[in-house]
């Protein structure tokens, strides 16, 4: 009968080679563009991780930043706020996996027609 660590020292090589050939997921190089004067100089987080600051109103960054692949929660905040201060926008995005694609904060419309600030994804460098 296998001992305790007998057990181990089978598993232990088992549950590292899965570790190294699962697939990792892939990045995909994003640009920020803040399309909104009225939002001032913003800072853009995803997942809750500071990815692009200091942004300034009506600009956009000149390098990109890589972001998985997926579902991710983005929050723009006035600068040097945390996300739950005072948050400019807080919405859900799906980065694609195919090229570099664009984050870009500018006007738009909720449910009801109200114009509002909104967060768009478009495929590309937008300058």
């Amino acid at each position: 009968m296998p001992t305790p660590k007998t057990l181990k020292a089978l598993l232990l090589p088992a549950l590292l080679t899965a570790a190294v050939t699962l697939p990792a997921a892939s990045a995909a190089p994003v640009y920020f563009e803040n399309g909104s004067g009225a939002s001032g100089v913003v800072d853009v987080y995803v997942d809750g991780e500071l990815v692009f600051n200091d942004v300034f109103a009506d600009s956009a960054m000149m390098f990109p930043r890589d972001i998985a692949a997926g579902p991710h929660q983005v929050v723009v905040t006035p600068f040097s706020l945390a996300p739950g201060q005072a948050d400019v926008l807080d919405t859900a995005v799906t980065i694609p996996d195919d090229g570099t694609s664009t984050l870009t904060l500018g006007p738009g419309q909720d449910d009801l027609g109200r114009d509002v600030l909104a967060l768009s994804l478009e495929g590309g460098h937008a300058r």
